[in-house]
């Protein structure tokens, strides 16, 4: 942990469900400029758990599965895909970068090497656009290029 910051994880209490709801002691929030700002600081330390840092305090967070999630999808296979994130920000999709995990829940992996987790709209959204190949795999084809679909490893 960074020096001089005061660990306040047992007064904060906050959560992350696998849809990308944040809750505070059970309780959704919803107020639009405090998630933004727990968004910006959240950060994933040297043991992989999450945690907002605002100097000089710190709150581990437990995170159901991702911290973030795919909300939609944008673009069209011809010109290129993007990501719709619940932090409203929009990232292309690198369609080497998308896996198949437990449940079939689908992730992607954003530029930073951050996994989000595509929520069930989202992930019908670019299922429609999948296809099946000769070799009876799952495809996605962007600007003619198909791409396997494959489990996570």
């Amino acid at each position: 942990m960074n020096q001089g910051l005061r660990d306040v994880t047992d007064s904060c209490r906050i959560r992350i469900d696998k849809e990308g709801r944040w809750y505070y002691e059970g309780t959704e929030i919803i107020n639009p400029m405090v998630l933004r700002a727990f968004c910006q600081a959240l950060q994933k330390d040297e043991h992989g758990r999450f945690r907002i840092v605002m100097e000089p305090e710190v709150c581990y967070v437990e995170v159901e599965d991702t911290p973030f999630v795919v909300c939609g999808i944008r673009g069209d296979q011809q010109v290129g895909l993007y990501l719709r994130l619940n932090t409203l920000e929009t990232y292309p999709l690198d369609p080497t970068r998308i896996s198949i995990g437990e449940n079939n829940v689908m992730y992607a992996t954003l530029p930073d090497g951050m996994k989000v987790r595509f929520t069930r709209p989202a992930y019908y959204s670019l299922a429609l656009m999948m296809e099946q190949d000769e070799n009876n795999m799952i495809v996605l084809r962007i600007k003619d290029v198909c791409y396997p679909i494959c489990a996570a490893e």
